[in-house]
């Protein structure tokens, strides 16, 4: 699940303290920004978040939904010549960038938005050497203008820049216009499930010991 996903459930499941949310996108986040982060190192509020980011990973990514549409994402990377580590990564990816893209422009952005202006506060649970580089990705993303997941293309640049220093997993540049033009033909399914499997992901992380 990527941070629009982590921020309806946390949402859904009644938590809106800008601090809650930062640490159930944080380990997203903190990938964005190419720095690590140990929940153990963090306490209270951002803490729980980042507990919550990982139930709901575990729960949204063993969805029957989630597992069949990402594999007939592959299955069709595949079959338009796509080697098989990138169409691997971006059935996985790509679908969870789609389910985002149904919430483009909902409430959920606009937590989002709270969530990265109180990120300083995670700052103080990072490693000195990754410091800079989390402040200078919140300068950017405190800037840049709102994700466009609801675009194929969009999200097709994306990931092929995701991927970019994955080798195994890199996407050519040439073959980014095919992976949008699969996702545009897979879009339509994936918002017909987005309630469900949003709203099974919030009733699984709710009823989840805390550890």
């Amino acid at each position: 699940m990527n941070v629009l996903g982590h921020t309806h459930v946390a949402l859904a499941g009644g938590r809106d303290d800008p601090e809650y949310l930062l640490g159930a996108v944080l380990p997203d986040l903190a990938a964005m920004a190419g720095i690590r982060v140990t929940g153990a190192a963090f306490a209270g509020a951002l803490a729980a978040g980042i507990r919550s980011h990982h139930r709901t990973d575990a729960a949204f990514h063993a969805h029957p939904d989630f597992l069949a549409g990402s594999g007939a994402l592959r299955r069709a990377l595949v079959e338009r010549d796509l080697a098989l580590g990138p169409a691997r990564a971006v059935g996985h990816a790509g679908w969870e960038l789609l389910l985002d893209g149904t919430l483009v422009g909902t409430e959920v952005e606009g937590a989002l938005g709270r969530a990265i202006a109180v990120g300083d506060r995670a700052a103080a649970g990072l490693a000195p050497a990754a410091r800079d580089r989390w402040a200078a990705f919140l300068h950017r993303a405190r800037r840049a203008p709102g994700p466009r997941y609801d675009d194929p293309a969009w999200v097709a640049d994306r990931l092929h820049a995701m991927l970019e220093r994955r080798p195994r997993l890199r996407l050519p540049a040439g073959q980014v216009a095919t992976v949008a033009g699969v996702l545009a033909s897979h879009a339509a399914e994936v918002a017909g499930c987005a309630s469900r499997v949003l709203d099974d992901t919030t009733r699984a992380v709710a009823v989840t010991p805390v550890r």
